[in-house]
């Protein structure tokens, strides 16, 4: 039993919750069921005891689901934190985004609550570290640039500002566009369909609820850690940049449809937040795997196993997962650099576009003539599993265009 997760189930009112001890009582869900009709008793549970997942309705007598929350954060940040609530969102106070991974509305089927707490239950198991798990699980917002959000600020407070401008801003830098994206999806806007659009997002949110998140929530932060390199940080920004844009040049090329098109845009720019997590959180050991890397070689990902045990690919993915990212984007972000991985019968997705353009975008122009030299360091067994082993050559052309556009 003490190896079954435990999930905490929190309501003011008994009836919801002898509601859900009967539904998933009747399930074959492995789970230790835990249920409290108080936010104060809930956090002295989580305070003696292990919570995997936590669920905490929203509206709740002197304290409620977002200040429970906030508090299960700091005193036991690898737990997953799910809002369930049954407002609008002009009723529900924006400070529930920061510490909710997820949230979800009432009504919600058991399937649905279901599968949102066995995302979280399956970012423990891949961050098989608890230094990790807590420093992902524990993020409230992705690292910004400060920059980005003076000019956000300065867009939003403008006479002039649109919504066009405020998706300009967000979508140059990677820790915007993962944060909005994730507002974008929670139930909280009751978005009917994945969005990985930066311009959707922002179009579908309106300029007042960013304006809002922005000011009110002060759900965006910059990276705060004052020895971090900004130079190497700006290499990553740029580099995430231009890998967003070529798998989604090479998505088209290959024939996707437009869905797959965004999500491979939005994997390859995102492909990369784990290492931006890592660099603002983590500065000495990412300073180790780069010194291990000049001096003994071998791959980044080996390398960040053998230090860190875990790769930024599986803090990335990680994050994206508890934040409630399309299984598509947090599967490109999670295997590209070794789709092989990914398991199952090998077919073109957008894994394969993102792929093939993080292992591109480190070739000088002039190098990108030559298919021979480019297949090195590519998965070549994947590609030619997948039928585009002989597509190289052409990614290469389109790289050489994109990288004229870019630097």
């Amino acid at each position: 039993m003490e190896d079954r997760p435990t999930i905490l189930f929190v309501d003011d009112e008994q009836a919801v919750l002898d509601g859900l001890f009967r539904s998933f009582s009747a399930t074959d869900e492995p789970w230790t069921m835990l249920f409290s009709t108080s936010a104060q008793e809930a956090l002295d549970l989580v305070a003696d005891r292990r919570v995997d997942v936590i669920v905490a309705d929203l509206r709740m007598p002197e304290m409620d689901g977002a200040e429970l929350l906030e508090n299960v954060r700091r005193i036991s940040p690898d737990t997953t934190r799910i809002i369930l609530s049954g407002c609008s969102e002009r009723d529900v106070p924006y400070q529930t985004l920061g510490p909710a991974h997820q949230h979800c509305t009432k009504p919600c089927s058991n399937a649905r609550l279901s599968e949102v707490i066995n995302r979280g239950l399956a970012v423990r198991r891949r961050l098989c570290s608890p230094e990790l798990l807590s420093l992902v699980s524990g993020i409230k917002s992705a690292p910004t640039f400060e920059n980005s959000l003076v000019e956000l600020l300065n867009e939003i407070q403008s006479p002039r500002g649109s919504v066009g401008g405020i998706a300009r801003i967000i979508e140059r830098d990677i820790g915007l566009t993962a944060q909005l994206l994730k507002f974008a999806n929670s139930g909280f806007f009751r978005v009917a369909t994945s969005v990985t659009d930066i311009g959707q997002a922002v179009r579908l949110l309106g300029f007042e609820i960013i304006r809002s998140l922005f000011v009110i929530a002060k759900a965006f932060e910059t990276l705060r850690h004052p020895e971090v390199d900004i130079h190497v940080v700006n290499r990553l920004q740029e580099r995430s940049l231009t890998i967003g844009l070529l798998a989604r040049r090479i998505a088209a090329a290959e024939g996707m449809n437009n869905q797959i098109i965004e999500q491979a845009q939005c994997a390859g720019m995102l492909a990369h937040i784990g290492s931006l997590i890592l660099l603002s959180a983590m500065k000495d050991k990412v300073r180790d795997i780069a010194d291990e890397l000049d001096t003994t070689g071998g791959t980044i990902t080996s390398v960040e196993r053998r230090i860190l045990g875990v790769t930024h690919a599986d803090c990335g993915a990680a994050l994206l997962d508890l934040w409630g990212f399309p299984s598509t984007v947090v599967e490109a972000v999670l295997y590209h650099h070794e789709p092989r991985q990914h398991g199952g019968q090998p077919r073109i997705s957008a894994l394969t576009a993102v792929h093939a353009a993080q292992h591109l975008v480190k070739f000088p122009a002039t190098q990108l003539e030559h298919p021979k030299m480019l297949a090195e360091g590519l998965d070549t067994a994947y590609l030619r599993e997948t039928g585009t082993l002989g597509h190289v050559a052409s990614w290469g052309r389109i790289a050489r265009s994109v990288l004229a556009e870019t630097r």
